[in-house]
């Protein structure tokens, strides 16, 4: 699949109704919602430095963004750094949202998937309260502001996205519990969470909701033990399990919560002691640390985002332009992900370098196109 293919899931037609559907341009006709989307989604896969004056610059330069601009009169098809910066400020988000979710959809029914887990973490973004305007403060310098979102990752990409609006969800127990609830998790599902809940009483209402769960707790969380299971032989170098147990967990005001989960207790071979649970009863001990293995998968991915893509940088000082920014790197981050998909490649760092390869050539395609020349050529030479 090459980079014209991957860009066409972008439906011009579908993006064109989804504007009319919430009036993006109706406010601002010029700086169109389909060149806010465009010049942020090719920005990131092309890893140009990303900034409303790089932007503006860019356009001057760049006609497939310039011909998505509202202007008759050609000459006036540019932008200025601060026009856009407003724009991002009152620019309908759920256009972006809707666009996103779109792709997710087309991703998943192209690689279809029986993988269950549902992976859940959060990330933040950190700037100087001085110059953004609301966010929230999670416990660092009092001039410090933070934006901060849950991801779930399934079959592969980033398929929910919840920002946290209130203080409270500076709390991993308010906000990691409001995502899992509000995703589509499929009852056959297994969420995976890391240790940032910790209430019994999530867990129970967890269980009650009948979500599978796999998630780690503190090592001593207080418990009591109602019975023991005996562990089947495994074998793994990393880690080894001490005990399987079914438990009762106790709140923090030392109630026991009525609740019958799984706790397993293992030991990592540089000898530091982890404990999972779990509300599944039918895996075994060795597949319930399995599963939780599963997990590390999301912090590549963010890893990949704020490496590759520029998601820990700030496009604007306010709330509604960041979350247009970061919708459009996820939408980014999905055409990436399919892209590598459907070359067969393995990790991120190879396939980017890959990526860029065939980027650049189909740039080279399209000059030697508009020149007269063979672009059948340039496969041949590249």
């Amino acid at each position: 699949m090459d980079i014209k293919e991957i860009m066409s899931l972008i439906d011009d037609e579908h993006i064109k109704k989804l504007g009319e559907l919430h009036k993006i341009d109706r406010v601002n006709t010029k700086i169109t919602g389909q060149f806010i989307l465009k010049v942020f989604v090719q920005s990131a896969l092309k890893q140009q430095p990303l900034s409303l004056r790089a932007i503006e610059n860019l356009t001057r330069n760049d006609k497939s963004l310039s011909d998505t601009l509202n202007a008759k009169d050609t000459s006036k098809k540019v932008i200025d750094h601060s026009s856009l910066g407003k724009r991002l400020k009152i620019a309908n988000v759920e256009y972006f949202k809707n666009i996103y979710e779109d792709i997710a959809k087309k991703y998943h029914i192209k690689f279809p998937s029986k993988q269950l887990f549902h992976i859940f973490d959060s990330t933040i973004l950190t700037i100087s309260s001085k110059l953004m305007k609301n966010g929230l403060n999670l416990g660092g310098a009092e001039n410090d502001t933070h934006m901060k979102m849950t991801v779930s990752l399934k079959n592969s990409i980033p398929s929910t996205i919840r920002f946290c609006s209130t203080q409270s969800e500076s709390s991993e127990d308010v906000a990691m519990a409001k995502a899992i609830n509000e995703a589509k998790v499929e009852k056959e599902d297994i969420v995976l969470f890391d240790r940032g809940i910790a209430k019994a009483e999530t867990f129970k209402n967890f269980d009650n909701e009948q979500k599978l769960f796999v998630t780690r707790v503190l090592v001593d969380r207080k418990h009591k033990i109602l019975s023991n299971n005996e562990i089947a032989e495994y074998k793994d170098d990393d880690l080894t399990i001490l005990e399987d147990a079914n438990v009762h967990l106790y709140n923090k005001k030392g109630m026991e919560i009525a609740c019958k989960l799984r706790l397993v207790k293992c030991k990592k071979a540089n000898g530091d002691d982890i404990w999972f649970l779990s509300n599944m009863h039918d895996l075994s001990a060795h597949d319930i640390t399995l599963a939780y293995k599963h997990r590390w998968s999301i912090e590549v991915l963010f890893k990949f985002l704020k490496q590759h893509l520029q998601f820990k940088h700030f496009i604007s000082y306010e709330e509604n332009g960041m979350k247009i920014y970061l919708y459009c790197l996820l939408i980014a981050a999905i055409l990436f992900l399919m892209y590598k998909k459907m070359n067969n490649l393995e990790g991120y760092k190879i396939a980017m370098l890959q990526f860029m390869h065939d980027l650049h050539k189909s740039i080279i395609k399209d000059i030697v196109l508009f020149c007269g020349g063979d672009p059948d050529l340039v496969d041949q030479r590249l």
